[in-house]
């Protein structure tokens, strides 16, 4: 009886070893993705169930039993769930054989994984290198877009004028730029090529250069007259003006005055060129005449200044405010002229002789009166008149301030001032004309 449990026990055990060894055959030709989970089921079971057979039937186990205990060992080292199996499973045959399936199919994996995943690692590596470095690259090109505006050339003969003093032709399209040549206001400058707010223009033969836009302003033939109307009112209405940008002014609106077109225009200039210039000689300091860089303008306008030598100041020559308002007389500025002649300083001083100081008064005030007898300035200059004539009244007794008269001629032009004051302001429509006339006449009675 007991050798036939014992036979059967052994069949048993043969049987099992001889199912796995197919079952592992099998296994190990499956697709990798369920190898794992193929061969790991099975072979819990199997090796379960003939362990709990073995252990009843064998109290002892055989010498492949030993190797069996082994096996079973290390399956349960690296299977979490073999090693819950009691010690009795020890004895299982087939665990060393489903341990060498298991190692010949994981080691199978492993080269196929590694060699799946490295390609995948690397080429992730490459987008992401590439993705930033078109993010590097992409806003290199605006930057430099920004900073070096685009160059174009001119569509036709472009030109410009300069509007501003003190200009320059710089050899870059940038403020700081090497100087390569000052330019006037004024001056027109054909266009070759434009970059941003610069323009490369050439400003002499076969020599070119760049000058902002800030500077210069687009020419039109047929715009010429406007242009030349902005310029000045720019500059008449600047009460700051140093001697070199009214020096330049002054001579740019000189030309301007021959090329404008409209006799409107052609006055307009010409009194603010007078005004400006007139900004001009007072920034000439005294006794500075003769020295850079006043000398040389000086000399190139004699005939429109004059020395004054009591003051040590230079002036304007009224008498060109004068001309200016006789050729223009029908213009609407022609009062606003004579107002500037009237209040332009005469030069010379009287030192109390009383020919000069009326002389004054019919030059400048009187003039102006004589004009425009109820213009919108004859309130201030009758007001200048009585005040003048009421300090000579005040002198009359003592004669102190004013020396008498030395000769007939001296006597026959003082009478011939009073007499043209008087005719003046008797066509002043004014209740204040009263006094200025009685001043007269007292001054009359006192010089005879």
């Amino acid at each position: 009886m007991m050798k036939n449990l014992y036979r059967n026990g052994i069949v048993l055990v043969l049987a099992g070893c001889f199912l796995a060894l197919n079952f592992i055959g099998e296994a190990a030709n499956m697709p990798a993705k369920n190898s794992k989970k193929a061969t790991q089921t099975p072979a819990k079971k199997t090796s379960t169930k003939n362990a709990k057979t073995t252990a009843k039937v064998t109290p002892k186990p055989t010498p492949k039993s030993k190797s069996a205990v082994t096996a079973s060992k290390t399956t349960a080292k690296s299977t979490p769930k073999t090693s819950k199996t009691p010690v009795k499973a020890k004895s299982t045959a087939t665990a060393p054989k489903e341990k060498a399936g298991l190692g010949s199919k994981t080691e199978n994996q492993k080269p196929k994984t590694a060699n799946n995943s490295k390609p995948k690692t690397e080429n992730r590596k490459s987008k992401t290198e590439n993705v930033s470095s078109a993010k590097k690259d992409k806003p290199s090109t605006p930057k430099k877009a920004a900073g070096s505006p685009t160059t174009s050339k001119p569509t036709g003969n472009e030109q410009i004028i300069v509007v501003a003093t003190d200009s320059r032709i710089r050899e870059q399209p940038k403020a700081n730029a090497m100087q390569l040549s000052p330019v006037k206001i004024g001056k027109l400058l054909p266009v070759l090529e434009k970059n941003g707010s610069w323009h490369r223009v050439q400003y002499e033969t076969d020599k070119s250069g760049w000058i902002s836009k800030t500077t210069t302003r687009n020419y039109e033939t047929d715009q010429r007259d406007e242009i030349y109307q902005d310029i000045a009112d720019k500059y008449a209405k600047n009460k700051s003006l140093d001697f070199a940008a009214a020096a330049e002014v002054s001579d740019f609106l000189r030309t301007a005055q021959a090329l404008a077109k409209k006799d409107q225009t052609k006055v307009d200039l010409g009194f603010k060129r007078l005004q400006i210039l007139v900004a001009a000689m007072k920034a000439v300091p005294a006794r500075k005449g003769n020295t850079f860089p006043y000398k040389s303008f000086l000399q190139a306008h004699e005939k429109e200044v004059v020395y004054s030598e009591p003051s040590a100041t230079w002036l304007v020559r009224s008498d060109l405010f004068w001309e200016l308002h006789g050729r223009y007389m029908q213009s609407p500025i022609a009062e606003d002229i004579a107002w500037a002649a009237a209040k332009n300083t005469i030069p010379g001083e009287c030192e109390g002789y009383i020919n000069c100081q009326l002389y004054m008064l019919r030059a400048m005030e009187g003039e102006y009166l004589n004009f425009y007898p109820n213009g919108k300035y004859s309130d201030l200059a009758l007001e200048v008149v009585t005040i003048s004539l009421g300090v000579m009244v005040a002198d009359l007794n003592n004669k102190a301030t004013f020396t008498p008269l030395a000769d007939i001629s001296d006597r026959a032009e003082f009478n011939r001032f009073l007499t043209e004051l008087r005719t003046i302001i008797s066509k002043v429509p004014d209740a204040d004309k009263a006094k200025p006339l009685q001043h007269i006449n007292l001054l009359g009675e006192g010089y005879k």
